[in-house]
């Protein structure tokens, strides 16, 4: 009978195991996915920057702007952990959607890239240099933890 309670008991751990070790991948995918799509819309942005928003810079962002909420959702509590507020993200927020937003928001807030470009406070390369802090830090957690349930 104990053996057959250990043997249970065992299999319940390993399983436990295996969902942790699958969310850390699944949470690694999402990351690997979102970074892909925010590397996307960086080069949108500095592009924008040196030719100003064309036609076609603009069809971009409005694409990545309109995918870019439901990637960064699951991602956020995560990525915020990470990532150093300033009071300028806050304040960009308020005047292009009302409300206070974090870097991560803020370089999607404006209704079209015309706009973006023209209420940058010349903050963008520091809310990017920001953002990408905080993916590479939420990153590197992330390859900690894989290699501890690896």
């Amino acid at each position: 009978m104990t053996r057959s309670l250990l043997s249970r008991k065992e299999r319940t751990e390993t399983s436990k195991y295996e969902l942790v070790r699958q969310n850390v991948l699944d949470r690694q995918f999402e990351l690997e996915e979102f970074v892909n799509h925010y590397e996307d819309l960086v080069e949108v942005l500095c592009s924008a920057a040196q030719f100003g928003a064309t036609p076609k810079l603009e069809r971009l962002y409005a694409d990545l702007r309109h995918a870019y909420p439901a990637r960064y959702r699951g991602l956020r509590p995560f990525l915020i952990s990470y990532l150093e507020f300033v009071p300028n993200d806050g304040e960009a927020g308020l005047k292009l959607c009302g409300r206070p937003l974090d870097a991560f928001e803020a370089l999607v807030a404006a209704v079209d890239l015309r706009e973006f470009m023209e209420q940058d406070d010349g903050s963008m390369i520091s809310r990017i240099n920001r953002t990408r802090g905080a993916l590479t830090l939420y990153g590197e957690h992330l390859r900690l933890l894989a290699a501890r349930v690896a």
